[in-house]
C-alpha cells in the first residue's frame, strides 16, 4: 500500500483552500444572479420606453386625425427620477400604462366621431 506523504498541516490547507473556493463560486454565484436582476431590469425599462415612444408616435397621429390640441402627454418619470432609484421602475410602468389608456381613448373618440359623420 501506498502511504501519503503529506502532513496534517498540509490537508488542512488544501481543506482551507477548497472551503475557500467554495465560499469564491457562492459569491460569485450571488453575483450572477444579481447581474441578472439588474439585466431584466434595464430590458424592462427599455421595453417601456420603446413602448412609451410608439404610444406617442401613435397619440400624435391620432390627435391630428382628430384635429385636437388638447391632449398632452405629461410623461415625467425619466426627468425627476433617477434610472438607479428603487420607484422607477414602477413609476415609469405606471406612466406607460396611462399614456396607453389615454391613446386608446383617443382612439375610440375617433371611432365614435367617425361612425357619427
Amino acid at each position: 500500500a501506498v502511504v501519503s506523504t503529506q502532513s496534517t498541516g498540509e490537508i488542512e490547507q488544501l481543506v482551507q483552500h477548497k472551503m475557500q473556493w467554495r465560499g469564491a463560486v457562492q459569491d460569485l454565484d450571488y453575483f450572477d444572479q444579481q447581474i441578472r436582476i439588474l439585466e431584466r431590469r434595464n430590458s424592462l425599462i427599455e421595453k417601456l420606453r420603446r413602448k412609451q415612444y410608439e404610444l406617442l408616435s401613435e397619440l400624435k397621429s391620432t390627435k391630428d386625425n382628430l384635429m385636437s390640441t388638447d391632449w398632452k402627454p405629461d410623461l415625467t418619470v425619466d426627468s425627476t427620477m433617477n434610472e438607479n432609484s428603487p420607484g422607477y421602475l414602477s413609476a415609469l410602468w405606471k406612466e406607460t400604462s396611462n399614456l396607453e389608456t389615454r391613446v386608446n381613448t383617443c382612439k375610440s373618440k375617433i371611432l365614435v366621431e367617425t361612425s357619427f359623420m
